[in-house]
């Protein structure tokens, strides 16, 4: 039963991360740049290890339109409540906006598609094994 649990979640995941690599791919062909500022930091709480703080930033598209969105990954450090935000989007989906930052959206990719395939691996083996 944990085999296929474990398979399940890795393949969710592994999905996940190909759409966001995905989307990645699309923002650097047809995104636009802008500067966005971080309005606050939203803290969210998962298990055991404290409060994780997701920047929550408000841009405007090229036709002024106003537009909020929270970064995919924690950590707020370089992004302080007022201060300026790189933001990519593509003028015709303002909702798929991220933090232009390179190492922020390497590590939104890297971190799903490292978790989906550890599960994925650990769900075969387990399966394979017969535990």
């Amino acid at each position: 039963m944990w085999g296929a649990l474990s398979l399940l979640a890795g393949l969710a995941v592994l999905g996940f991360g190909i759409r966001e690599v995905l989307t990645q791919l699309r923002l650097q062909r047809e995104g636009i740049r802008a500067v966005g500022t971080v309005v606050r930091h939203h803290e969210s709480h998962s298990g055991n290890s404290g409060p994780s703080y997701f920047a929550v930033v408000e841009f405007l598209d090229a036709r002024g339109g106003r537009h909020t969105f929270q970064a995919a990954s924690s950590g707020v450090k370089g992004l302080p409540v007022g201060g300026p935000a790189p933001v990519l989007y593509r003028p015709d989906d303002p909702e798929t906006a991220r933090i232009a930052l390179t190492g922020r959206r390497i590590g939104d990719v890297v971190l799903l598609l490292t978790f989906g395939t550890v599960f994925t691996a650990t769900g075969i083996w387990l399966l394979a094994t017969g535990r």
